[in-house]
């Protein structure tokens, strides 16, 4: 019984994360990145029209009025969560590589 569940358990992480890779990949494939790279360098482009046209009409000009910030924060308990997970797997796992080669140096030492 014990075994049928660690098959489920399998197959549904392989599933998340061959979805996940789906995803990315058309994503990719579709070149959403790259169109979000392009909508932020127009905006940027606009920006710097809208100050020369400032600057050569005279206006008094504030710096702040042209910078496009993005205030977006992705601070959440899933994001803090998964944070705190991916230290710990990642202590645990340079730990187990440090211990392996201490064992195997001692091992060639001998």
């Amino acid at each position: 019984m014990k075994k049928k569940t660690k098959n489920k358990i399998f197959k549904f992480i392989f599933m998340i994360f061959f979805l996940s890779f789906i995803v990315i990949y058309f994503s990719e494939l579709t070149g959403y990145y790259e169109f979000q790279n392009h909508k932020k360098a127009t905006l940027t482009e606009e920006q710097i029209r809208k100050f020369e046209n400032d600057v050569a009409e005279g206006k008094e000009v504030d710096i702040n009025e042209y910078l496009v910030v993005n205030n977006t924060t992705y601070n959440n308990k899933l994001s803090k969560i998964t944070s705190k997970l991916s230290d710990g797997i990642s202590n645990i796992v340079e730990s187990g590589v440090e211990n392996t080669f201490k064992i195997l140096s001692k091992l060639v030492d001998g």
